[in-house]
């Protein structure tokens, strides 16, 4: 009597199981109303498996178990809860493979103690243990799992499918397994290999992505430093400045005073000490956005040591359309490039022209400058082999793309242009 209990409290758990692992497995809401959707679906399916097994037999229900049971679960997944055929029969196989962990346990103490009721006893207690277990710590990451790309569903179920077509193949529809057939027995053996191999790939594969991201993201934060240090000189520059408009005053009365007692030399050397001290606080106002006339400026100083004219049409309002850490960025790396580029001609062919405006909540962001070296584009990006190089124009197409912009790098009149809409 107690073990026709065990027996039956064993099918119940096992189904409930596989019922709620499948679904949670996906990503279904671990809510009331969920659960009841999937004790309502279990409760029909336990009555159709009680009714096959006093018609037929318990060993014909088993056999029907995937009709019954399974077929069901993945129709209900699929049209109630909208997931794909693919996710939800490799969430079913899964769930299906972990019921075997229960099944060693209670063979493993059938074989020690010879006791059904044990064998019962303790895949009861395993599967309740294991669910617990799968729902705490491993449903939200194939939560996740199963929203990868098609291709990769089928590696990473390839394993619990190949269990799952093996099992009823081999042990549940004939008992081939138990035939000492050598093929049969490895074939276990080859499918471990397969997915092992599968499982590397994968790996390897995110590995390479996650070391390149981080790699991208230290340059990027590598850059966006360098930013704020150059929005950190022209602040203090800011500062210098207001001080010397507050000594202005005292400066010019020690200039009068000298002119007064005809020391013109003096006065002129004091005037020029002024001017050294204070020539890195001349922040030009090309529009209303301070960040903008910011970046521009320290760009203009630059293009004007290494003799290179810069054009500009700056029309934008105090508050940007986006981030302004975000266009300056950009706007750094765009000049940065046309200056680059620019170094190595000669003097006349040195211009940059630079324009930037504002058009129904939109920013176009456009930099001409002449080249000699045509750049080598791919993807309709443009490359470079050096050294060092093309960190800025990578820095370019993240911001933009971060703020859902575009961009289109391209060649006209030996030219080379940058426009940019965000």
């Amino acid at each position: 009597m107690l073990v026709q209990i065990l027996t039956f409290t064993h099918n119940l758990t096992t189904m409930l199981f596989g019922i709620y692992i499948s679904a949670f497995f996906l990503g279904v809401k671990q809510n009331r109303k969920n659960i009841l959707v999937l004790f309502l679906l279990f409760s029909g399916e336990g009555i159709l498996y009680i009714i096959n097994s006093l018609l037929w037999g318990t060993a014909v229900a088993d056999r029907l178990y995937t009709i019954i049971v399974h077929l069901p679960l993945i129709l209900l997944l699929i049209l109630y809860y909208r997931y794909s055929f693919v996710s939800s029969c490799i969430s079913v196989f899964s769930a299906y493979l972990c019921c075997q962990l229960s099944n060693w346990v209670g063979l493993l103490a059938l074989t020690l103690t010879g006791e059904q009721w044990c064998y019962y006893a303790l895949r009861i207690l395993t599967t309740f243990i294991t669910f617990f277990l799968l729902c705490r710590f491993v449903c939200h990451t194939t939560e996740t799992i199963f929203t990868r790309d098609t291709w990769e569903l089928y590696i990473i179920g390839f394993l619990p499918t190949v269990y799952y077509v093996f099992d009823y193949s081999f042990t549940k529809l004939t008992d081939l397994l138990y035939s000492n057939n050598k093929i049969v027995v490895e074939f276990m053996g080859f499918s471990f290999c397969l997915s092992y191999f599968a499982f590397l790939f994968i790996y390897f594969r995110e590995y390479e992505k996650k070391q390149e991201s981080k790699q991208y993201n230290n340059l990027m934060e590598m850059q966006f430093l360098s930013i704020e240090k150059e929005i950190e000189q022209v602040k203090r520059s800011k500062q210098k400045l207001s001080i010397l408009r507050h000594d202005m005053r005292h400066h010019l009365s020690i200039v009068l005073t000298q002119l007064q007692n005809n020391n013109v030399k003096k006065a002129i050397d004091y005037v020029a000490e002024i001017t050294d001290s204070y020539d890195d606080t001349m922040i030009t106002a090309y529009c209303k956005n301070e960040m903008v006339n910011s970046v521009i400026s320290i760009y203009h100083t630059r293009f004007e040591d290494k003799q290179i004219t810069l054009n500009y049409d700056v029309s934008v309002r105090e508050t940007l359309p986006c981030p302004d850490t975000a266009i300056c960025t950009i706007l750094s790396n765009a000049l940065e490039n046309s200056m680059h580029a620019l170094e190595e001609m000669t003097t006349e062919k040195r211009w940059v022209n630079l324009t930037i405006s504002e058009k129904e909540k939109h920013l176009l962001l456009q930099i001409e400058n002449p080249i000699e070296r045509v750049p080598r584009f791919v993807n309709g990006i443009p490359t470079s082999d050096k050294k060092g190089h093309g960190i800025g124009v990578k820095s370019i197409v993240y911001y933009v793309e971060q703020l859902g912009g575009q961009y289109h790098f391209f060649l006209t009149d030996r030219s080379f242009i940058l426009r940019i809409i965000i």
